[in-house]
């Protein structure tokens, strides 16, 4: 005939899925996520690295630069090329 469920199995299932998920959850927070986040601070940087090189290196071949932003713009200028191009007093 059919078996009576032992309602302890059901339990020890439950509270087993429960503290899987609990354990899965905390792998990601301390593990995975902790990786993610470096890796893209990482990139972050590099942009920012290569993105300032590349405005130096302009400001240095063509003596200025300027750079807008919506309706503000910033206007850089290498200083030794005006120094000398500045008169004596």
């Amino acid at each position: 005939m059919r078996e009576e469920r032992n309602p302890y199995r059901t339990l020890f299932i439950l509270t087993s899925l429960v503290s899987l998920v609990l354990i899965v959850v905390l792998i990601y927070i301390f593990a995975i996520k902790p990786t993610i986040e470096g890796y893209v601070v990482k990139k972050q940087v590099e942009a920012s690295d290569f993105i300032v090189g590349a405005i130096i290196s302009q400001v240095q071949q063509q003596r200025y630069v300027q750079l807008t932003y919506g309706n503000q713009t910033l206007v850089l200028i290498d200083s030794i090329y005006c120094s000398q191009t500045q008169p004596s007093k």
